[in-house]
């Protein structure tokens, strides 16, 4: 049997910016712009995940201003 290869195709910024849209308009009923301001200004610090089901998952999906941007990758 032949191995297959599979490729990794990275998403795009605006591909990401979407998906966060899109799940802080289910979780919040906010834009994903306005859920990455307040949870950078701390708004969310003491929401418990019981409170806010799927705010775990969306607080992993938006990027930090206070984690460091990972160098620019090209797709293949």
């Amino acid at each position: 049997m032949a191995a297959t290869q599979k490729k990794i195709r990275w998403i795009t910024d605006s591909e990401m910016s979407s998906i966060v849209n899109e799940r802080a308009r289910s979780v919040l009923n906010i834009s994903g712009k306005t859920f990455i301001r307040n949870r950078n200004s701390g708004k969310y610090a003491k929401l418990d995940a019981d409170q806010c089901p799927g705010i775990i998952e969306l607080a992993l999906l938006a990027p930090s201003s206070k984690i460091a941007k990972p160098s620019a990758r090209k797709n293949r």
